[in-house]
């Protein structure tokens, strides 16, 4: 359908206003950049929430105000990047159904090639970071014009190229599904400043069977010619949309602001208590000097003196910090292996598994966003191959089934991994000595040809007791 069939509007202006969908459930990127940004958080920037000290006279008249400890910590950005880590850590990798030697085989090596021209396991990290701290994010795959190359497996004068619409770059994403959510348009509203520094307003929509660009100008909203505007040759929106209805730290936010609000007044406390608080009962008749060696305070009969130490933190502060920091750590499953492993003597594989094995349930939680995500990726791929790159493989890239891999990032315990699959193949050696050795990357593959020949001299040297030349 057209922008036209859609709206039922005839002006730009109107089909704009319609295309617009409604944004009021999604938070402001304003209030998230505050959240994500240390410096802006509630304890750096709220002097209601944390008031600096009033410094009063004996009348209780305010002197002045004395500045305050403020605190705060980037929770935020340590619960979303692990979150990333976990997921995006090994990259993403491909099932198919592609026989080898078939034209399905060529169909799947040119969507990697694309893929790796367009460096998709760094976008698949930026992407899911801005999922993460954003709540939505899109892609866009585009072609261009080139001279005639062989780089697909295959002659062609295109090349596709991906484009990423981020929220947090100011972009407003208005993705438009029917009844059965199904999506029927996407558009993207968004500035740019021209060569006199004019701000432009733009929108740009996206439909199975048209892309358009319109400006805003003096007269209102025109249509804008762009490469790659007007028809869609592929028969599909070439946009890929995800979102989430929260971040990813929403639920420990307020645990996040009290943490920084207890280390703000705890900080308060140290200052205060660091330096001694003599007690004196009496009166001190004389004082050593700055710097004097072997000092003696001299006072009347009677008088003593004695040094006011705090002897411990309260334990409710220490109670409080330590159930915040959990609550953080339990409610968005991010690993707090630093505390975790404190007082083991050894961590077994099967141990760093029950460690990870929140932060793997909640990458198989984020699979039900990201293999719709990749799913719809590879057929916007597949489009591309097969009605604008080659025409011979439309049959192909129809028969093709391409199939998004997750596997979360894990530490392997290398040692108890062989020795558990020795115990399985009766003790046996798993790989051949050659191959162990070009593992252990300590020596170029070629190495491997002089140890051969050491051993079989040394082998030579035993059985006759004498050196042979070889």
């Amino acid at each position: 359908m057209n922008i036209a069939e859609i709206t039922e509007k005839a002006s730009p202006a109107e089909q704009i206003e319609v295309l617009k969908v409604d944004r009021s459930t999604k938070p402001k990127i304003e209030d998230l950049k505050k959240e994500w940004k240390v410096s802006e958080h509630r304890t750096i920037q709220d002097k209601t929430f944390l008031p600096d000290k009033e410094i009063k006279n004996e009348k209780g008249e305010v002197q002045r105000t004395k500045p305050v400890n403020r605190i705060a910590i980037p929770v935020q950005k340590y619960i979303v990047n692990s979150a990333v880590s976990f997921g995006f850590g090994n990259p993403v990798t491909i099932k198919s159904n592609a026989e080898e030697g078939s034209q399905e085989e060529v169909v799947e090596k040119a969507i990697e090639r694309i893929l790796f021209e367009n460096k998709a396991n760094i976008k698949n990290r930026q992407i899911a970071r801005e999922l993460y701290r954003s709540t939505e994010i899109a892609e866009y795959w585009y072609y261009q014009k080139v001279d005639t190359h062989e780089d697909y497996g295959f002659p062609c004068n295109f090349r596709i190229k991906l484009k990423l619409f981020v929220p947090w770059k100011n972009d407003l994403l208005y993705p438009m599904f029917d009844e059965f959510d199904n999506m029927v348009a996407f558009s993207r509203a968004f500035t740019l400043i021209d060569r006199e520094k004019n701000t432009i307003e733009y929108f740009e929509t996206y439909t199975d069977t048209e892309v358009r660009r319109f400006k805003k100008a003096d007269a209102g909203w025109i249509d804008e010619v762009i490469e790659g505007a007007g028809k869609n040759v592929i028969g599909k929106i070439p946009v890929v949309y995800a979102s989430q209805e929260e971040t990813e730290y929403e639920d420990v936010k307020y645990d996040i602001e009290r943490l920084e609000l207890l280390f703000s007044r705890h900080a308060e406390i140290n200052d205060y208590h660091a330096a001694p608080v003599t007690f004196i009962t009496g009166t001190v008749s004389t004082l050593p000097q700055a710097g004097e060696a072997n000092k003696a305070i001299q006072g009347d009969i009677g008088s003593d003196m004695k040094v006011i130490s705090w002897e411990a933190a309260p334990e409710s502060v220490r109670l409080e910090i330590e159930t915040r920091l959990e609550n953080i750590h339990k409610f968005t499953k991010t690993p707090d292996l630093f505390r975790q492993v404190k007082g083991m003597s050894q961590v077994s594989g099967i141990m760093l598994k029950m460690l990870f094995m929140d932060a793997h349930l909640k990458v198989m939680e984020k699979n039900e966003i990201w293999e719709d995500y990749f799913q719809r990726r590879f057929n916007i791929l597949k489009s591309y191959v097969g009605n604008l790159l080659n025409l011979k493989l439309a049959d192909a890239t129809n028969n093709l089934e391409l199939e998004p891999v997750i596997k979360p990032y894990m530490i392997q315990d290398t040692k108890e991994w062989v020795e558990t699959l020795m115990t399985a193949n009766g003790n046996q050696p798993l790989i051949s000595q050659e191959y162990s050795a070009e593992l252990s990357a300590l020596a170029p593959k070629e190495d491997w040809l002089i140890l051969e020949a050491e051993q079989k001299k040394k082998n030579t040297e035993s059985v006759f007791n004498n050196p042979v030349e070889l």
